[in-house]
């Protein structure tokens, strides 16, 4: 956000500079009021740059109504980190406690050596998820069957979470460009994603091809996203969930646009939410 609004206000007070040129022969009335524009600009700039709004902004004027859209859709960057901070620290924190500390807790020194190895393998999974969203992915890429893709993911999903799975695959090959174990693991946390929210339910996994792109969707049948949910979807440690990170979706969108694809998500009207995963073809 720093970076586009530095961006616009360089072309706004570049143009400003090149018309106070140009009026350069023009009355100096005209030079005094350009200059003090540029100089409220300049100042408002400097303000949403500390992270702050002006406070003696007059009314119906230009620097009101930016500021009117900045309150609409930005939020003081100091608030904002520290909002985020606390989220993140929090969402780590409790995952630590439950899945690290408590297993590691609570048994004495005659503690039978296989609930010992048990516990401390839990521990180790912990990390190694924590890990797993750390790494950056593999974006190297080639042709892949993606109906073939979705079908090894759906049944070791199954397996895993003994949750239902749907497949609805195109008659036709639909294939894209794309790192296959990275797509995968995506694709495996968006299904995850969709049977905790589906409350359980039979998950759709549809593959199509339409419009110059090879689309994978998945589908479950829950309430959907509230407003809340989907405008903050792919916020890294946001979670409807209190025992979720709050990293899995962020992480699929992160590793599906590393492959030039795109994620989307929607409310279904009949019910239930999609998450569409796109490519080129």
């Amino acid at each position: 956000m720093e970076v586009l609004i530095g961006i616009v206000a360089g072309i706004v007070l570049g143009a400003l500079g090149l018309a106070i040129g140009r009026s350069s022969g023009r009355k100096a009335g005209l030079e005094e009021g350009s200059q003090e524009v540029e100089a409220r600009l300049r100042s408002l700039v400097e303000a949403v740059r500390r992270g702050k709004l002006q406070s003696d902004v007059s009314s119906g004027t230009p620097e009101a109504a930016l500021q009117e859209a900045l309150k609409d859709g930005w939020a003081p960057r100091e608030a904002e980190r520290q909002a985020a901070l606390r989220e993140a620290v929090g969402r780590v924190s409790s995952f630590l406690q439950k899945s690290v500390r408590e297993p590691l807790q609570g048994f004495g020194e005659h503690a039978d050596a296989g609930e010992l190895r048990e516990r401390i393998s839990r521990a180790l999974g912990a990390l190694e998820d924590l890990d797993f969203f750390v790494r950056e992915a593999d974006q190297s890429r080639q042709g892949t069957d993606l109906s073939a893709l979705t079908q090894r993911v759906s049944k070791e999903f199954v397996t895993d979470q003994g949750m239902g799975v749907r497949l609805l695959l195109s008659d036709v090959a639909v294939r894209a460009s794309v790192n296959a174990a990275a797509l995968m693991d995506a694709l495996y946390l968006v299904l995850h994603n969709a049977s905790r929210f589906g409350e359980g339910r039979t998950v759709d996994l549809t593959v199509t091809s339409d419009g110059g792109r090879a689309k994978i969707t998945v589908r479950d049948r829950g309430d959907g996203f509230s407003e809340e949910a989907f405008r903050r979807a792919f916020d890294p440690f946001y979670s409807t969930s209190d025992d979720g990170l709050g990293l899995g979706l962020p992480h699929a969108r992160k590793v599906i646009e590393g492959m030039g694809g795109r994620i989307d998500l929607r409310n279904v009207p009949d019910g239930g939410a999609e998450v569409e995963i796109s490519f080129p073809t």
